[in-house]
This record gives C-alpha cells, sequence and structure tokens, in this order.
C-alpha cells in the first residue's frame, strides 16, 4: 500500500530543546492511544506534553533507525524529505482508506508517523484525529 506525500501536523522541536525529548511513554486505554512526552523547559524544569490519538484503528511502534515491518511504500522524494522528529500525516494513505472503508462511515481514520530521534522509537498510527495537551510540575 503506498502512503502518498505527507504534511506536517505536529513539529515538537518548537518547544522540545535542541536535544529532544527526556522520555517517551506511549499508553491505550480503550480505543486512544496516548504519548506522553517528558522534556525540559528552557528554564529546566520538567514539562510533558500529552499526545492523543483519538479512535486508534492500528498502530506499529518499532526502533528506529529499523526495518519497515508494515511494507507501507512511500514516495522516494518524500522519504528523503520527510522532516525526522515531527509527526507527519499522509492524507492520501491506501492503508488509512482501507480503514476507513472497514468501519464503513463510522469514523474516518489517518494514517501518522513520528519518529523520536532521542528515544529511537518509531510510531505509526491510524487513528480519526489527534490532539495535544501541555501539562506542568
Amino acid at each position: 500500500m503506498e502512503a502518498g506525500h505527507f504534511i506536517e501536523v505536529i513539529n515538537p522541536y518548537n518547544w522540545l530543546p535542541g536535544y529532544g525529548e527526556n522520555s517517551v511513554q506511549i499508553s491505550m486505554q480503550g480505543m486512544n492511544m496516548t504519548v506522553l512526552i517528558t522534556y525540559d523547559s528552557e528554564d529546566g524544569e520538567q514539562q510533558q506534553k500529552e499526545i492523543i490519538f483519538k479512535n486508534v484503528s492500528s498502530f506499529y511502534h518499532g526502533s528506529f533507525p529499523g526495518p519497515n515491518m508494515l511494507r507501507i511504500i512511500y514516495n522516494s522524494e518524500d522519504k528523503e524529505n520527510m522532516p525526522l522528529g515531527t509527526l507527519v500525516e499522509f492524507p492520501e494513505s491506501e492503508a488509512a482508506r482501507a480503514w476507513t472503508e472497514h468501519h464503513q462511515g463510522i469514523w474516518s481514520v489517518k494514517h501518522y508517523k513520528w519518529i523520536f530521534l532521542s528515544e529511537n522509537i518509531m510510531l505509526e498510527i491510524f487513528a480519526e484525529m489527534v490532539q495535544i495537551e501541555d501539562h506542568l510540575f
């Protein structure tokens, strides 16, 4: 299945320090996946951002770098220009379209991919939507 072109959804380096995240915790609760990112703020205090993927149909969690176990085909030009560390969406994804058809109009599925550089984690998520929340200690 082809992913198609990507669009940038969240660039965490707008709020992360240059060296990236301190930790990434992933959890599922019902149909929602939470990605909790802990990082140091500019004044050195720990902060967290909670990224919530709603109505997750499927996801893949793997090491980065590593093999592509999903066998999704990425446009070679996009693959070279995809910003590492940024949450991207593939609006033309054939896999997302297949999940949307499977759900028979209950919800529309989007195809997301995120590589966490400090933690060497790659996530590929098929979900209805994504939202972000701030947490201060």
